[in-house]
């Protein structure tokens, strides 16, 4: 390195904290340097800016309160969807008739939804006062708060939305002297942190029938924490409005008693769980006590470092545990010398040194070999720049880790300094991901409460974590993928989409100091795989960090409208543009954009059959040119097919696979986007063109190339250097378009004479009958590692029925019929149903539909699992995947009766076939809702349908190298009559 770049590089190091959006923009700045005036040109442009975002003056409440205004939820005046309210008022000794009558009147002044004050006495039983209440929802406040106007029908609405829920919590704010202060957001359902802290406070409105209480449970502050323990209530059927609706006389003190830590021991013991527990401050600590103690690995990688395995293993040795066996993982070098310091400094600790040779390094690697060398029960991640401070520590963890629902366990660390170095980890700042509370005083107070609390995270640092070696297995450990950083982050991840939380300790048990043995250089690999892993939080939000709240920032602050999508500040620092990705009605524009590059003669598509007559017979394949459009998400859709393919003819015949891409050159990321769909692709070779003759001619020659959208079906036909053309047909793209220049441009793709490879009988049928082409096809299969019906979660008889739509509104989905026919089931079933929608975060905000936007594709076979009718309409001549992930997950589905999808589904027997009518479409839905039978019976029978033909990819994928090694004399896929 010269020695400007190592100046460079050690004062970022010291001056900005790791994972910081400065330090990431840094780091992906000088990964991208060519030379000294590209390094100073990317770090102007992209550090002073990202450093200008930390620096942004945060706004005052009052500002945001400005900037932020609360929408008027809509008002529905059907009694079968009305949720009605009991406030209880609790009367405190020193209460006024002021404060009683300021709360009761801000009831009386709500509009759109009516709520009934009933004033009660502190510490009455709760159990008598409950007797009296006959309202679906009850809200416990204190007397002198105050709701905002629309309170009760802001979660009436959310109500409405997901009658599932029992209890909708919400945010609140303080009375000052100079007006409303102190606002307090609340994340999603977070049970660790309820474990310390009542956090919801007063803020949330209950079910009545959910409420759990036992003879002496008082109205008071901590019998409101005692009944909100004793519900155990889950993620499902906890809602959040995040809107201020409270606002408080006055704030509370925050601390807890050791009263307020037996009650929380008297609710765990109801359940079977047995834990000490005392007042610490703001919070409980619990301390879980199990019959018995699994056994744990405890790995700690490190490049010999003497100075921090002295300070580690000493306080290691002091850790009071029962049975747990330590494996140091080191690649500081093999040598007598080393291996002496070992033995004379590893007493009283059960120790395994394993010595690491293989290059290039890789640290999540390391830790799988590590962990998979050992035996414990529980794994244990420790950095080798740790120190324990708390002998008692692996206890804490484990215990926690024990809680039915929980996947890793981590802890607050603090620095060398005492400030918290990490408090969970958090998507959103810098593009990427940050540690919460990076900086901050301990016991600080924030926006989402204080530091000291318990913290439900979507990851936990992998310098100190703990996780059952089940879960570790079944996402098979930490992602290989990434060299150095954001593995730890993404086995957290793992976790979320599994179902299960990470929880944060916030006690200072493991300090740490970091990387003071790997420096703190980020590879450019590493964002790369983070930007595809990350990408639904990124888009979506971190559910245990508000809305309210930025995204830009780990130290919480409140967000501002101004505020850069996360998503578009990660493509800046990969060197992509931020679009979005909507339907756009600019045909004729879009048409008269591609005219030059969807151009071709005759000649030239006479030059096709001519070299397919030369090459005809058989033919070795060795190489292959994709030719595929940008790449925007690997994991969905035609694109993650042929990827699948690809993949499946490098590994089973050893085919080298070039991708020709039509977009700007960015060759990282696309090759980060093949590698995090199929590991297999990892080192194809690719090339970048832009649609041009020139560009096109000047591509690589290749043994075939292959087609995978019509735009590019044009280009393979002109294109050189190849012996044989082949169209990958996966829909008939004509009908993406109005009858058009585009849709005559798409459809004249079938005439160019290359060989079809059809995804389903219906494309084949297109391609031979309708076009004369010649073709093979393949049925397609679903991924049964994700979509299953393993532990499918029946319907109890009085929950609604989950009904489950695409929500994305391009032309093929028929969204509008869609959208329209779920609201009028919403309208006939009211509370008896719930429609979740996810694709694309495009509904109304009059829509009663619950809106999950973008998710990770490993997370919808869980959400699919928990669905009972499925609604597709896709008005393409391809039922897209969806149906079959669905069906493969015991979902019985309301679907187009159309002669191009018999081969999947089939009327009143798989499925419910209906004509493309909003009328249909209702009664089909309404049908489905009314009768479980029935949806029982098309669950079996879709899952038979799977099982029988589309249940393996490798099988259903098995003949396509074949036909394209010899397309006239391949026998491995069946010519099907025409549909």
């Amino acid at each position: 390195m010269s020695p400007w770049k190592s100046m460079i590089a050690g004062s970022v190091r010291k001056t900005l904290p790791i994972n910081s959006g400065p330090r990431l923009f840094a780091a992906a700045t000088y990964y991208s340097i060519k030379d000294g005036v590209t390094f100073l040109k990317h770090t102007k442009a992209n550090f002073v800016r990202a450093a200008g975002v930390a620096r942004k003056t945060e706004l005052s409440y009052r500002s945001w309160r400005k900037k932020n205004v609360h929408h008027v939820p809509d008002v529905v005046s059907s009694r079968q969807t009305l949720t009605t309210f009991a406030v209880l008022v609790e009367v405190e000794p020193g209460a006024t008739v002021a404060d009683v009558r300021r709360t009761t009147e801000s009831v009386n002044r709500q509009i759109g939804c009516a709520g009934r004050s009933i004033p009660v006495p502190r510490s009455s039983k709760l159990g008598e006062v409950l007797d009296s209440v006959g309202e679906d929802f009850i809200l416990f406040l204190r007397a002198g708060s105050e709701l905002s106007p629309y309170a009760l029908a802001d979660v009436s609405k959310q109500h409405r939305i997901d009658p599932a829920l029992e209890i909708i919590v919400f945010d609140s704010d303080v009375r000052g002297t100079l007006g409303r202060k102190d606002a307090r957001f609340r994340p999603a359902w977070s049970p660790e942190v309820l474990l310390g802290a009542n956090y919801l406070d007063r803020a949330f409105a209950i079910k009545r029938t959910s409420i759990v209480v036992s003879d002496t449970t008082p109205f008071s502050d901590r019998g409101v924490w005692e009944f909100l323990l004793a519900g155990r209530y889950s993620e499902r059927v906890a809602g959040n409005v995040s809107h201020v609706l409270l606002t408080e006389a006055r704030p509370g003190d925050g601390r807890v008693d050791q009263d307020d830590a037996d009650m929380v021991r008297e609710v765990l013991a109801r359940f079977g769980e047995q834990a000490d527990t005392g007042p610490h401050g703001e919070v409980v600590r619990v301390r879980f006590q199990p019959e018995s103690w699994p056994s744990v690995s405890i790995v700690i990688p490190t490049r010999h470092s003497r100075s921090n395995l002295g300070r580690l293993l000493p306080s290691l040795a002091r850790t009071d545990y029962p049975e747990f066996n330590v494996r140091i993982i080191d690649n500081g070098g093999e040598s007598t010398e080393n291996s002496a310091w070992y033995v004379s400094n590893s007493a009283d600790i059960d120790l395994t040194v394993q010595w690491w040779t293989e290059t290039p390094f890789n640290y999540s690697r390391v830790n799988n070999v590590a962990a998979r060398s050992t035996n414990g029960e529980v794994i244990v991640m420790l950095n080798d720049d740790t120190q324990i401070v708390d002998p008692l520590w692996l206890k804490e963890m484990v215990g926690l880790l024990l809680r039915d629902g929980v996947g890793t366990v981590g802890v607050q660390h603090r620095q060398a300094d005492g400030l918290i170095q990490h408090g969970g980890v958090m998507l959103g700042p810098g593009g990427f991901a940050d540690n919460l509370f990076a900086g901050l005083e301990p016991d600080s107070t924030t926006l989402i409460g204080p530091t000291a609390w318990y913290r439900n995270t979507l990851a936990v640092t992998g310098a100190c974590m703990a996780i059952r070696r089940t879960d570790f297995e079944e996402v098979n450990g930490l992602d290989e993928a990434f060299i150095l950083c954001g593995s730890d982050v993404v086995l957290g991840l793992d976790q979320i989409i599994r179902g299960l939380r990470n929880v944060v300790v916030p006690f200072d048990t493991v300090r740490h100091f970091e990387s003071l043995t790997r420096g703190t250089a980020v590879p450019a690999e590493d964002f790369y795989a983070s930007y595809w892993r990350y990408h639904p939080w990124l888009q979506g939000g971190d559910p245990y960090v508000s809305p309210n709240v930025s995204r830009l920032s780990s130290v919480p602050r409140y967000r501002d409208p101004r505020d850069e999508n996360p998503v578009k500040i990660a493509l800046e620092v990969l060197g992509r543009s931020f679009m979005k990705h909507a339907q756009s009605s600019s045909i004729s524009e879009e048409a008269s954009a591609l005219i030059g590059t969807a151009s071709i003669s005759a000649e030239e598509v006479a030059t096709v059959h001519r070299l397919h007559e030369e090459f005809s017979g058989p033919l070795e394949i060795k190489t292959i040119n994709w030719f595929i459009p940008d790449i925007d998400m690997p994991f969905f859709g035609g694109l993650n097919t042929a990827f699948r393919l690809a993949a499946k003819l490098k590994r089973e015949h050893g085919v080298q696979n070039r991708f020709v891409v039509l977009a700007g050159p960015n060759r990282a990321f696309v090759a980060s986007a093949l590698t995090a769909a199929f590991p297999d692709l990892a080192d194809s070779d690719i090339a970048f063109y832009d649609g041009t003759d020139e560009q096109i001619a000047a591509i690589p020659p290749a043994d075939a190339a292959i087609a995978t959208l019509w735009l590019t079906a044009i280009h393979v036909a002109k294109s050189s250097g190849v012996k044989r053309k082949f169209y990958l047909m996966q829909d008939y793209e004509p009908s993406f378009y109005p009858a058009s220049t585009l849709f005559a441009m798409a459809e004249e793709s079938y005439r160019l004479g290359l060989y079809g490879i059809c995804n389903t009988v219906s494309m084949h049928s297109i391609y031979t009958g309708m076009y004369g082409g010649e073709a093979t096809y393949f049925t397609p299969a679903v991924d049964q590692s994700i979509y299953h019906a393993r532990g499918r979660r029946e319907k109890a008889a009085d929950e609604p029925v989950t009904i489950f739509a695409y929500a994305r509104d391009h032309f093929r989905n028929c969204w509008e019929l869609v959208y329209s026919a779920l609201t009028e089931i919403k309208r006939i079933h009211g509370d008896g149903v719930r429609i979740v929608a996810a694709g694309a975060r495009y509904l109304p905000d009059s829509a009663d539909f619950i809106d999950l936007g973008l998710l990770d594709y490993r997370a919808t076979g869980r959400l699919y699992r928990e669905t009972d009718i499925g609604l597709t309409m896709q008005i393409s001549r391809h039922p897209s995947y969806l149906p079959l992930e669905l069906m493969s997950s015991g979902v019985p589905m309301v679907a187009p009766d159309s002669d191009w999808f018999t081969w999947l589904f089939s009327d009143e027997e798989n499925s419910l076939l209906t004509m493309r009518t909003l009328d249909d479409i209702v009664a089909k839905l309404d049908k489905l809702v009314r009768d479980p039978e029935l949806r029982r019976e098309l669950s079996q029978n879709a899952l038979a349908t799977i099982a029988t033909g589309h249940a393996d990819w490798e099988v259903a994928l098995n003949g396509v190298f074949a036909y394209i090694s010899d397309p006239s004399g391949a026998k491995a896929l069946e010519r099907p009559a025409t549909v």
